[in-house]
């Protein structure tokens, strides 16, 4: 694997009271946060003691139940004092905003595309053909010998959510997974429930309201025979997106400008097999808000400053500039 013999030189080179961060990005999901709990353990292990998980602005709900998984403090929008600073799951220091990351030795470790301006990295693990961080992890946990059960159960978590159960997957996904499951004595039931929604979404009143006010917002788009539907919300846009599309949307876009400019956009897979990818045309809207954007072919999303009419005007025309090609309508 590409820039594994940097990174294991680098462990080689520091001193086991090296302070080391590990940072997640903004609305840390699985994925992110899980990748960073399963090598915290592992730094650990090789006799490090001084280490942190920082995660900016917050921790998705889906998320928090991993934290029990974790043996270091996870702090929100820490200072970094630390002289070693690993990146998960984050292909833009836009995404780590408002966490300052001075300089230092960074690690990339990553599942995106890499961008025009990446991270500038002493060490970069980038995988694209990856459906998940959590892979590339598993993968550097077998070449440097590693094993510990909550370590990949935080994994397998963040394999989980980030294919969406499986939807996403590829044969590389399904060998890590069959290779971790092999190993330890657990279910992906049993690890599904890490990554579950921390409440019932049919009965928390608040996301009730919120999906109610985004229902009362909406607004159609109509191309050919495909529906898009945009709409605002104060929180909880991806759920708002999941709910359009079982409402019969083709494509949903919610923004909300709580605490800046948050975007999240949702595609059906009849979509996302012709072609479309949610996340190129989110990646297009970072300098619209000041921000940054991404994810993966049918589910996406962004995080700024301001300008999310503009945005949401774009990602519309954007869609359906794609969806004109397709089919006959």
């Amino acid at each position: 694997m590409k820039g594994e013999r940097k990174l294991k030189k680098l462990l080689e080179s520091l001193n086991r009271d090296e302070g080391i961060i590990l940072l997640c990005h903004h609305n840390a999901d699985p994925d992110s946060l899980g990748s960073a709990i399963a090598f915290s353990n592992f730094l650990l292990s090789k006799g490090f003691s001084r280490i942190r998980i920082g995660v900016a602005q917050s921790i998705a709900s889906y998320s928090r139940r991993l934290v029990a998984l974790s043996r270091v403090p996870i702090e929100k929008d820490p200072v970094i004092k630390e002289n070693v600073i690993f990146i998960f799951d984050t292909s833009s220091i836009e995404q780590l905003e408002p966490i300052e990351v001075p300089p230092a030795k960074i690690v990339v470790i990553d599942h995106h595309v890499e961008k025009e301006n990446p991270i500038p990295a002493d060490v970069a693990i980038i995988d694209p053909t990856r459906t998940s961080t959590a892979e590339i992890v598993w993968e550097l946990f077998k070449k440097f010998n590693y094993s510990d059960e909550n370590s990949a159960k935080a994994l397998l978590a963040g394999i989980i959510s980030d294919t969406s159960n499986f939807r996403y997957a590829n044969a590389k996904t399904f060998k890590a997974v069959y290779e971790i499951l092999e190993l330890y004595d657990f279910s992906i039931p049993e690890v599904s429930q890490l990554v579950a929604p921390v409440s019932d979404e049919n009965v928390d009143q608040s996301r009730r309201i919120a999906i109610l006010k985004a229902c009362q917002r909406m607004e159609i788009h109509k191309v050919k025979k495909f529906v898009i539907v945009t709409s605002k919300v104060s929180a909880y846009e991806a759920l708002a997106c999941k709910v359009f599309l079982q409402l019969g949307a083709d494509v949903a876009i919610v923004g909300s400008e709580k605490d800046g400019v948050r975007i999240s956009a949702r595609a059906k897979d009849y979509l996302v097999k012709q072609g479309l990818h949610l996340g190129k045309i989110m990646e297009k809207v970072g300098p619209i808000i000041k921000g940054s954007g991404g994810g993966h072919a049918g589910a996406a999303g962004a995080n700024g400053k301001e300008n999310l009419d503009e945005a949401i005007k774009f990602l519309v025309k954007e869609v359906q500039k794609f969806l004109k090609g397709v089919g006959n309508g």
